[in-house]
């Protein structure tokens, strides 16, 4: 089977997809620029946490500098939020002079922040916390209060009081884990009200700790999360914070273990236990990224993310934060997925996890006209492989846009596997190595999954070489938006019955959106109530262009089942291309629980206006659509389409957007 451009359309002018019957003209726009820059944000030993309206970052060495950001992407100042190290640390780290590796974390109806004092290898060290009801500056409640000392270590203990990190448990008790070298980490119960450690269980567990001596025991850093039920600790390995000049030296990487209960035991994907040496390597040294480690898991709205720092070798050679995702296999297993470049349904290719069958093979190189400035060369090797874990929010049909570069002669071959459907990738020639401008991409379709899905990428063997930037994946839409399909927003969460609610002010993202795809102009929402306000269908930004808008008044409703209320809205303006879409709430008390949005129209999507029309045996429009799940969770199932897609569209048809198309315009919407 042949995916992507063709020699019959002339590289460049045209890109298409066989098997879902998509063919774009060559003035299709993109939901945004692809070329993606890493913002290079400061930090060290990050933490951070969601809020309402978006998201508070601190780290170390810096008097508890705090930053915020609505995307994750672009940050604010705020500056420290204390003015000098508190008297009582003193007592219990005398000679400190600053304070460490803060982890910031929501408890008991207020922002506390844990932090450390010590002095660099010495056990004479203690965690204290501060706490503010809101942790926006200028905000009602913004104020931190220090509560003081929570626990402390002497030079005779065997472990060490630094590196806190909170993780509630499924039965609403609060931990902290702690430490480095010697023992490792130890984990603490805490009280839910006073923040300290609880009284009814003082016991000081011991759940990691390296026993090679070539380590030297170097591991701290701890980082707990509970995943389905599971628990999962990331610890930092090996050398830290050779910087500048002694960048080389550092050989930080990120392992982590998993288990059934918050005090252990804790083992590897080999079935190691952590307290006993064990641990599966998620993040190390690749390209110019020196030392990933320090980092955090926090919960984000739908997704788990780690945040952690790294050293740029090739930049400044100082530390910068990366936040991604944790993908989970579908056994439970974390993987780590790509650093946040502004896009949630992107993916650089030399983010990857990378396996070089040949020491050169899968070279991470530089390029002004790649996206991030890099992308892969030399993608040459059977053998060699890219592996790219995603987390993709809503399930169903989507196409992979390709980028690429084949400065050959003839048309390169690329094996893609996804969630273990394998397929092969022809690429054609595009005049140039190492350059990769909007036109050098295929499409190439794949059926995602919610949550974890795993794409791998693999050179085949025909002696003919393909160089790789970067993947985008566009949702086809043909009749349903689930809502909770969202990529991420603000004022908005999910519910325990994992339903989007949204508040007034809120927005929730849809990035990547496939608008040729979808059938109808005409548009409703599901929402459990009608209490007022208007929900907006926006194009590329919270404050874009209205595509439609729906009017939650008793007038546009009419009640569906399970306790649903369908709303009638404004009819979508047409619209082509790839868009990111924006549901904004505005005027609206409370929250508003929303369902699906639909586009509903007659059954079809190809209108046929002259005679004859179809082929024969096959129905009037010469398609038969399949049906689209509406349960909230997966947009699109299985199809049947039962025309050969390959044969040119011929005079007469016109789709339900008004636009007529023959065999010269080529232009089809055929989803």
């Amino acid at each position: 089977m042949f995916f992507g451009m063709g020699s019959r359309y002339g590289v460049g002018t045209m890109f298409g997809c066989v098997g879902l019957g998509v063919v774009f003209g060559s003035s299709v726009a993109f939901a945004a620029d692809w070329y993606a820059k890493d913002n290079l944000q400061p930090g060290h030993d990050p933490s951070m946490v969601r809020f309402e309206d978006g998201y508070a970052l601190m780290s170390t060495n810096n008097n508890l500098q705090l930053w915020t950001s609505e995307d994750a992407y672009t940050w604010r100042d705020h500056k420290s939020t204390v003015s000098a190290i508190p008297q009582w640390a003193y007592q219990y780290a005398p000679g400190t002079e600053g304070i460490w590796a803060p982890d910031i974390f929501y408890m008991n109806g207020e922002f506390r922040v844990y932090y450390c004092v010590s002095v660099f290898g010495k056990r004479s060290s203690a965690i204290g916390y501060q706490a503010t009801t809101s942790i926006v500056p200028g905000t009602d409640g913004y104020g931190w209060k220090d509560h003081g000392h929570v626990f402390h270590t002497t030079t005779s203990d065997k472990y060490n009081a630094i590196d806190a990190d909170v993780v509630r448990d499924t039965d609403g008790n609060y931990w902290m884990a702690f430490g480095s070298f010697g023992l490792g980490i130890q984990l603490i119960k805490l009280d839910a009200q006073t923040g300290y450690q609880a009284s009814d269980d003082k016991t000081v567990y011991n759940i990691a700790r390296r026993t090679s001596s070539a380590s030297g025991g170097a591991e701290e850093g701890p980082s707990l999360i509970e995943h389905d039920g599971q628990y999962f600790l990331f610890t930092a390995w090996d050398k830290c914070c050779q910087q500048g000049p002694n960048i080389e030296q550092t050989t930080y990487k990120t392992a982590y273990g998993r288990a059934d209960k918050v005090t252990g035991p804790y083992v590897d994907r080999a079935g190691y236990n952590m307290a006993t040496g064990g641990g599966t390597i998620l993040l190390e040294r690749y390209g110019r990224y020196v030392g990933p480690g320090g980092g955090e898991a926090f919960q984000d709205l739908n997704r788990v993310r780690f945040v952690h720092h790294y050293y740029d070798l090739n930049g400044d050679k100082y530390n910068h934060i990366h936040i991604r995702d944790v993908v989970f296999t579908d056994d439970n297993w974390a993987e780590m997925g790509q650093p946040f470049l502004g896009r949630y349904l992107s993916a650089e290719v030399e983010h990857g996890v990378l396996t070089r069958a040949v020491s050169g093979d899968l070279a991470i190189t530089r390029s002004n006209t790649a996206s991030n400035g890099e992308y892969l060369a030399y993608v040459n090797t059977a053998g060699s492989k890219i592996h790219l874990p995603m987390n993709i929010m809503q399930a169903g049909d989507y196409l992979l846009r390709y980028r690429y570069a084949n400065g050959g002669d003839a048309a390169a071959t690329h094996k893609v596997t996804v969630n273990g459907k394998s397929q092969t990738v022809t690429l054609p020639p595009t005049g140039s190595w190492g350059t990769f401008p909007e036109k050098s991409v295929v499409m190439v379709p794949a059926k995602l999954k919610r949550g974890g899905n795993f794409i791998e990428i693999e050179p085949s063997p025909n002696g003919n070489f393909a160089e790789l930037d970067r993947i985008d994946f566009l949702r086809i839409i043909r009749d349903t938006i689930p809502a909770n399909g969202f990529d991420n927003g603000i004022r908005v969460r999910l519910t325990k019955d994992d339903e989007l609610a949204i508040k007034d002010g809120g927005y929730a993202i849809f990035e990547n959106v496939v608008t040729d795809s979808i059938r109808s102009l005409d548009v409703s929402v599901k929402v459990k109530s009608v209490t007022g306000g208007k929900l907006s269908i926006r194009d590329g930004k919270k404050d874009g262009t209205v595509l439609s808008e729906c009017e939650l008044v008793a007038a546009n409703a009419k009640s569906t089942a399970n306790g649903w209320t369908e709303v009638s809205c404004s009819n979508f303006k047409s619209v082509s291309g790839v868009k990111d879409f924006y549901l904004t709430a505005s005027g609206v008390s409370g929250e508003v629980l929303v369902g699906n949005i639909v586009f509903a129209g007659a059954p079809g999507d190809i209108e046929c206006t002259e005679e004859p029309c179809g082929e024969p045996g096959s129905s009037s429009s010469g398609v038969v659509i399949g049906s689209s799940s509406s349960s909230g969770t997966e947009a699109i199932v299985p199809h049947d389409i039962r025309r050969d897609l390959q044969q040119p569209a011929r005079k007469g048809y016109r789709d339900l957007k008004g636009r007529s198309f023959d065999k010269q315009i080529r232009y089809r919407v055929m989803f």
